[in-house]
C-alpha cells in the first residue's frame, strides 16, 4: 500500500492492511510509516487543528476488529505545537489591534476548552487555532463565563436584572426569537497564548473512571472492576494568555467605565471560577502575576 491512498468510505474497513496501523481522515488512509515520513517532512506545512480534529490512526486487534489509538496523534501534535509561525508577533497585533482594555493571566492549572469535541472525530477534544494550531480560549466563552459570573456575584454595583444583562452581553445564547435578537455593548475577543513556549503549549494528560462498567448499567460499584484510562491533551500550566475587550458599536459615553467592570468582573471568573471543562476537578483555573514575572506588558 503506499503511504497514502484513497477510498470510498464502504471501503475503509475492507482494503485495509491488517499489518499496518491506518491513518483514517474519512477516505484518505495512512499507514504508520508513511504517516511518520509525511509529517516529519512537513512539519512548517501541517495544520496542526485540522490534524487533530479531523484524523484518527487505527489499526486491527487480535480479534480483528479495528481500534482507535488516539494517543498516536496527540503525541504528534503535541510535539508539532513548539513549532513557532514565523508571523506570530504580526498575527498578535493584528487580532489585538487594540489593548487599552486586555490583561494577562497565566494558567494555574491545566486547561481544557472546548473538551467535549464539537466539530471532531474524537471524544475528547482541545480548541486550536484553525490555521495555525496554538490553543485558543473562544471569544463566546469568556462572554458566558463573565455573563453569569457577574449576575451570580452582582459584580456590577446595582441590581442587574435580566434585561440589564442583555443590555451588556446581549441576548441568551440559542434566542430563536429574531425580535429578541440583541447585541451587547462590549466585545470579547478570543484569548491567544501572549508569547510562544518554546516548549510547546500541549501535553498528554490522562483519566482513569475505575467504575466505568457501572456507569454503563452493566454492574454494582465493586473495586475489582477495571480502569479505562482515557488519554487526552491539556494546555499545561503556566502558560500566559492575553484577554481583550472591545467597547461594541452600541457603547455609549453614558456608559462610563462600564468595559473595565465587565474586563475585571471577567478576571475575577478566570481566577475564582475557571474556565473550560473539569473546573470541579481543579482544570482552567487562572492566577495573576506581575508585569515583568508575566511577561505581559499591558
Amino acid at each position: 500500500m503506499p503511504s497514502h491512498q484513497r477510498f470510498r468510505p464502504d471501503e475503509n474497513t475492507e482494503r485495509i492492511d491488517e499489518a499496518k496501523q491506518i491513518f483514517v481522515p474519512g477516505v484518505t488512509l495512512f499507514d504508520h510509516d508513511g504517516l511518520n515520513r509525511w509529517l516529519n517532512n512537513r512539519n512548517d506545512k501541517i495544520n496542526i487543528s485540522l490534524l487533530m480534529h479531523k484524523f484518527v490512526p487505527w489499526y486491527r486487534d487480535n480479534r480483528g476488529r479495528l481500534r482507535e489509538r488516539k494517543i498516536i496523534i496527540f503525541k504528534i501534535v503535541a510535539r508539532l505545537s513548539k513549532t513557532k509561525p514565523v508571523n506570530y508577533q504580526q498575527l498578535k497585533n493584528r487580532h489585538f489591534f487594540d489593548r487599552s482594555c486586555s490583561f494577562c493571566l497565566t494558567t494555574r492549572t491545566r486547561l481544557l476548552i472546548g473538551f467535549a469535541g464539537s466539530g471532531t472525530v474524537l471524544e475528547n477534544s482541545l480548541c486550536l487555532h484553525p490555521l495555525y494550531g496554538f490553543p485558543v480560549i473562544p471569544g463566546s466563552a469568556l462572554k458566558g463565563l463573565a455573563r453569569h459570573y457577574g449576575r451570580d456575584f452582582n459584580l456590577f454595583n446595582q441590581a442587574v436584572n435580566q434585561a440589564e444583562i442583555e443590555e451588556i452581553f446581549g441576548n441568551e445564547p440559542g434566542e430563536k426569537n429574531k425580535d429578541k435578537l440583541k447585541e451587547g455593548k462590549v466585545v470579547f475577543l478570543d484569548a491567544w497564548p501572549e508569547e510562544w513556549e518554546e516548549n510547546g503549549f500541549l501535553e498528554l494528560d490522562v483519566l482513569s473512571p475505575h467504575y466505568s462498567e457501572y456507569y454503563n448499567q452493566r454492574t454494582l460499584p465493586a473495586d475489582n472492576l477495571n480502569p479505562v484510562p482515557v488519554v487526552f491533551l491539556a494546555v499545561r500550566k503556566g502558560v500566559n494568555f492575553r484577554f481583550c475587550l472591545l467597547p461594541s458599536r452600541f457603547y455609549k459615553e453614558a456608559d462610563g467605565d462600564l468595559i473595565n467592570r465587565v474586563m475585571s468582573c471577567l478576571k475575577q471568573a478566570l481566577i475564582n471560577y475557571g474556565a473550560g471543562a473539569k473546573t470541579g476537578s481543579s482544570y482552567g483555573y487562572f492566577k495573576e502575576l506581575k508585569n515583568k514575572e508575566a511577561g505581559c506588558p499591558e
